[in-house]
């Protein structure tokens, strides 16, 4: 096993880069630009466009920039979000919120805190807990406040 922070596959920012190559590379393909073409464009080579689009996080955030700058994308910053539909007890909290898909996952740990007298905790999946267990430790300093 690596020390090297940026070694480590599950670290948070080895997800976020891995995420962010993936776009990138599917923005690529939807435009219908090889790799040779936008790297020219990004003036950057070919291999560094590869190690970009597999979201090495060793890769200099300069590189990322100029691969978004190629593809005519500028960057936005939003909470991270967990997909409704994905988490039963959370629809029973969200059905105020009617056509919301997403929901900003500080809101959520809110909702399951404010709200826990509706939760149903037997019913809950374990990918339901496993969210729930992550915002928890993430968000509340590892206390659950209900």
């Amino acid at each position: 096993m690596s020390y090297i922070r940026d070694m480590m596959k599950d670290a948070p920012f080895a997800r976020l880069a891995r995420q962010l190559g993936a776009s990138l590379r599917a923005q690529r393909k939807q435009l219908g630009l090889t790799q040779i073409e936008v790297a020219h464009r990004a003036g950057i080579g070919r291999q560094k466009l590869i190690q970009v689009e597999q979201g090495k996080p060793g890769v200099a955030l300069a590189a990322y920039a100029a691969t978004m700058d190629a593809l005519d994308l500028v960057p936005t910053v939003k909470p991270a979000e967990v997909r409704i539909a994905e988490y039963p007890q959370l629809m029973r909290l969200t059905w105020n919120r009617p056509g919301a898909d997403m929901i900003a996952e500080r809101d959520a740990l809110a909702l399951y805190e404010r709200h826990w007298d509706l939760v149903d905790a037997d019913q809950m999946t374990a990918h339901e807990r496993s969210l729930l267990q992550r915002l928890v430790g993430k968000y509340g300093q590892g206390i659950l406040h209900v």
